[in-house]
């Protein structure tokens, strides 16, 4: 069975693709309010990353059911910004955290 079959298996009358991403977007919502709300910079992180994972793979599941291969290198493209996107928000939280600390002194334990 080829994936575009397997999409368009039906659950209910709807088929199993467009299930899967109606599913996906509903997981969007709260993500969207852990990024805004808080209360940590590593909960907006958390939210944002969900945020844009499920962008990935929304993206994903509608090129194999639309069948255009030029989603594909759009997920792509997205994805290496989001891994680069935090990469740079990891550094940031790593300078915030370490400036309310102390300096050490070349790995010297004081």
């Amino acid at each position: 069975m080829s994936p575009h079959e397997l999409l368009n298996l039906e659950i209910f009358g709807i088929p199993l693709g467009w299930a899967c991403l109606g599913l996906l977007v509903l997981t969007v919502l709260p993500a969207v309010l852990r990024a805004a709300l808080g209360p940590h910079e590593a909960d907006r992180a958390i939210g944002a990353d969900h945020v844009f994972f499920v962008l990935v793979a929304s993206l994903a599941l509608l090129s194999l059911l639309w069948e255009r291969s030029l989603l594909i290198d759009l997920v792509i493209v997205v994805t290496l910004i989001g891994f680069i996107s935090a990469l740079i928000f990891g550094r940031y939280l790593g300078r915030t955290r370490d400036a309310g600390q102390p300096a050490s002194r070349g790995g010297e334990p004081e």
